[in-house]
């Protein structure tokens, strides 16, 4: 292996608007090499279609050589054992560099370019990026993982430690917040931690590799394998790997569960959600549109929160849609880089094609596509926000992972929970109500992980307070600090006292 860094770009990487996308790089027991097989596929610009990078994949030696390093280091307990203020510190360093201006350019162009993004979203993502380090580094200099109770014989260490190396796997969808939000918690918790990014948008891993490495974190601590589903699989069944996160699809996060049952293996899993949008009879219809909009065009309809099924009191339900698409008509659906876009394409051909299926599937079902935003005069995976009125709750009970969202409507609050509660996954909800109260009362019996009253936005609405996943959505929590605890497990050690033999 090369342990030298490589250039920035490589004979397999073309331009695409005078930018070169960081070269493909696996980062392995603390060297770079380019990942072994050759996928005879492209990554192509959302934009255009356009190839612009061979995707590679590494072969099952690399995976194991990495698998080999993260054991040898947790087998070694230097990284698990080193003081919590020294492994902030290291955290602190790899915040440092990715402040560098280099770094937040070429991942959000690189997210922007290969995931349909838009440059404004994904220059957010990048320029967060120190932040997540930093907020973890916080959380260790507060003492969270090293605490003192008290017990009968004096104090008791409560301590918490990783349950050994962790495999983090990112999706496509917002890869920069999502794999560095995994890979900070994981380092924080002292586990060593193998990341695996999407094929299709693997940039901002690479770079963050390339910040980990300069900042001198120990060698097997943090691991880029970059390829497919299959070096996935190959991991999770490993029993060196003590712990899994995961951001997918339903399907992946049930096979990872299937994997990791026989030996408990702990998994944090976020598999999406068919959101719902509540509109109660006395809601802001201004307020509502502008969430619905937001909901359906943020991230081009492409992440785990964004709008599924509107929910509308009968007598709101075509003034609403009124307005939805006044505003959605004013929306600029254009090319991922343009600063003027208010939307992007869709990630690839096999997503666009899924979206123009889920269409058709509903149409066949009674339902009447609602759209106002003109196409781009581009070739790329460009989709419409698109309500869809007219089909039966049953048969919209799936997650459709992109701009769409169906519409419904009921009589009354009592309708309108049994329609939220209506399908298996429970992610996140939304309420627009004038009354705070109604608001609150409703959203509190919404089976879902976190609920969002007159406001649609991709932050939390609580410091502290977790993202939840009920359901199909997922298993556990992600947060600041349950996603840190999450790699570990409970030590406590303390003076006991002795009962007497036969209980005396």
């Amino acid at each position: 292996m090369d342990r030298e860094l490589e250039p920035l770009n490589d004979s397999d990487t073309a331009t695409s608007a005078e930018f070169e996308l960081p070269a493909l790089q696996n980062y392995i027991d603390g060297s770079f090499s380019a990942p072994s097989q050759d996928r005879q596929l492209y990554l192509n610009d959302a934009n255009t279609g356009q190839p612009m990078q061979l995707r590679r994949s590494s072969d099952r030696l690399q995976v194991q050589t990495a698998l080999e390093a993260a054991d040898r280091l947790h087998a070694q307990s230097t990284f698990e054992d080193m003081p919590a203020v020294e492994r902030a510190a290291l955290l602190e360093r790899v915040a440092d560099e990715l402040t560098g201006d280099d770094y937040a350019d070429t991942i959000s162009r690189a997210d922007s370019l290969t995931s349909g993004a838009i440059i404004r979203t994904t220059r957010k993502m990048a320029k967060l990026l120190p932040l997540v380090f930093r907020g973890a580094a916080a959380y260790l200099r507060e003492g969270h993982l090293d605490k003192s109770v008290p017990g009968p014989c004096g104090a008791v260490d409560y301590l918490r430690r990783p349950w050994g190396p962790a495999l983090l796997i990112a999706p496509w969808n917002g890869p920069t917040a999502i794999g560095s939000h995994k890979v900070a918690s994981a380092l924080a918790a002292g586990a060593p931690c193998i990341l695996k990014p999407s094929e299709f948008t693997p940039h901002s891993a690479v770079m963050m590799a390339r910040a980990i490495h300069k900042a001198g974190l120990p060698t097997g601590a943090f691991q880029l394998t970059l390829g497919d589903r299959t070096i996935a699989g190959q991991m999770v069944e490993d029993p060196r790997i003590k712990a899994v996160s995961f951001t997918g699809g339903l399907t992946g996060g049930r096979a990872i569960a299937r994997a990791c049952a026989d030996d408990f293996v702990p998994t944090q899993l976020e598999l999406g959600g068919n959101n719902q949008l509540v509109v109660l009879e006395d809601a802001d219809l201004d307020k509502a549109a502008t969430g619905i909009a937001f909901g359906l065009t943020n991230l081009n309809g492409q992440w785990c929160r964004a709008l599924g099924r509107i929910l509308v009191h009968e007598s709101l339900k075509e003034r609403l849609l009124d307005k939805v698409l006044s505003i959605l008509s004013t929306i600029k659906l254009g090319h991922s880089l343009d600063e003027d876009s208010d939307m992007g394409p869709l990630v690839h051909q096999g997503q666009y094609d899924q979206i123009q299926r889920d269409l058709e599937r509903l149409t066949a079902r009674g339902g009447h596509m609602l759209s106002t935003t003109p196409l781009p005069a581009l070739s790329g995976y460009f989709v419409a926000p698109t309500l869809v009125d007219g089909c039966v709750a049953h048969d919209t009970r799936e997650e459709v992972f992109g701009p769409v969202a169906t519409v419904h409507t009921f009589k009354n609050d009592s309708e309108a929970l049994a329609l939220a509660n209506g399908t298996d996954l429970g992610l996140a909800g939304y309420v627009y109500s004038e009354s705070t109260d109604r608001a609150f009362a409703f959203a509190r019996r919404m089976r879902t992980g976190g609920v969002k009253i007159n406001g649609y936005s991709l932050l939390s609405i609580g410091e502290g307070t977790p993202r939840g996943a009920w359901g199909l959505s997922g298993l556990g929590e992600e947060g600041h600090a349950q996603s840190i605890e999450f790699f570990t497990g409970a030590r406590v050690v303390g003076v006991s006292p002795q009962d007497p033999l036969g209980g005396r």
